[in-house]
């Protein structure tokens, strides 16, 4: 049975929140609970812990390894809900929220929720199976050709990706992560060599992040987040790819007072209620990359509340 990784840049992103003692903190993307974990240790029996993913797998995980602590609640739900989550269970506010983006090592190394692409399973990639949303599957059967190739291009930053998507619509119908895979090796010129990047890589990241919506949820979990934190509190972020790191950074950037973007979000009240405490995205050591090579494109964002106020926008 597939397991739960150890997270990449733990003991950064553990320090990052600066637990404090009877602190309320969220893990938002709890995955196997490795966060949780060292943020309970730091708690030492004290505070509030609201363990949050949208996976049922991962929570069930989580609740195993965590075991049953007074001052931990498990919440089913997707972070894009955050605001909704910490009204009933932080009311009073928030000392630190994680958020660990992506997919998991757990969900990588499951055949069956299809998100590999060196394992057969079906073409699934839902984070939440219990959800009535389309999966990869649908989308590549249904998807006209054009719009297969916008969005190979706009979430997987595919140059190939007409070449591609003509491969995938002359495949149809694609039922498996092996179907996908023989379809965008048809559309290139050679096969992997050894130390390649695998050519399907840019197409599986682009179905999952459409699928699950996630580059639509994240301004809003983001900004939720930060509306939900108290003075003094942090938030943390490690994003995976330069999609979800732009949105994180230009959100943050806008609490802190910097320049304002397109994406609606304006700060009222104050002109600043962040202070960032990294100033450019921070990635894991040589040593971690050597020894993890999934880590390598990871970036650490962090940043503190200093002042009251609220970022309005995206539905927050």
């Amino acid at each position: 049975m597939s397991t739960y990784h150890v997270p990449v840049m733990l003991n950064e992103c553990i320090d990052g929140l600066s637990i404090k003692p009877g602190g309320t903190y969220i893990d938002a993307t709890t995955g196997g609970g490795g966060h949780s974990v060292l943020i309970c240790e730091r708690l030492a029996g004290t505070g509030k812990l609201i363990c949050l993913d949208q996976d049922s797998d991962a929570l069930a995980a989580a609740k195993l390894r965590l075991g049953s602590p007074g001052n931990v609640s498990f919440v089913q739900a997707n972070f894009c809900d955050l605001t909704k989550v910490i009204a009933e269970h932080a009311s009073s506010g928030v000392d630190g929220i994680l958020f660990d983006l992506g997919v998991s090592s757990f969900q990588l190394d499951t055949p069956g929720r299809g998100f590999a692409i060196r394992f057969k399973g079906p073409l699934d990639m839902r984070m939440d199976q219990t959800s009535d949303g389309e999966t990869a599957a649908d989308l590549v059967n249904r998807l006209p050709e054009a719009e297969i190739a916008e969005l190979l291009f706009t979430y997987g930053e595919e140059s190939r990706g007409r070449r591609i998507a003509k491969a995938i619509v002359d495949a149809r119908p694609l039922k498996t992560t092996e179907d996908l895979v023989d379809a965008v090796r048809r559309a290139m010129p050679t096969g992997t060599r050894a130390g390649q990047v695998h050519p399907a890589t840019k197409v599986f990241q682009a179905l999952r992040i459409a699928v699950n919506d996630e580059l639509g949820v994240l301004p809003k979990a983001i900004g939720a987040a930060v509306n939900g934190l108290a003075v003094g509190g942090r938030i943390v972020v490690m994003s995976y790819h330069s999609l979800e790191d732009r949105v994180v950074k230009r959100i943050l950037s806008e609490a802190a007072g910097k320049s304002m973007a397109s994406d609606g979000w304006t700060v009222t009240d104050v002109p600043k209620f962040l202070d960032l405490i990294t100033r450019k995205g921070v990635g894991p050591s040589d040593t971690e990359q050597r020894l993890n090579p999934r880590s390598r494109s990871a970036k650490l964002r962090i940043a503190e509340r200093v002042s009251t106020g609220m970022l309005q926008g995206m539905g927050v």
